[in-house]
């Protein structure tokens, strides 16, 4: 696949995943081909030493609202 200049292929970020909302300090939804992930506050969320999937972006961005809410991240 051939990168474009928009292409968020930098070194580090895997192909597979594509940027849908965020900034490095701000809350982030990723799609990945086994589902959505998040960053909160430029953090990867994990559950068990994996990172946190959801099945739908309301999902996703349910639960940074509620981490919001509490000022951290919940589990």
């Amino acid at each position: 696949m051939a990168k474009t200049p928009n292409d968020p292929g930098k070194a580090g970020i895997r192909p597979e995943l594509r940027v849908l909302q965020g900034g490095s300090n701000q809350n982030q939804i990723e799609l990945t081909r086994y589902g959505f992930i998040v960053f909160w506050r430029g953090k990867v969320v994990y559950e068990n030493g994996r990172t946190k999937k959801f099945k739908s972006r309301e999902d996703a961005r349910a639960f940074l609202s509620h981490c919001d809410a509490a000022g951290k991240i919940i589990h």
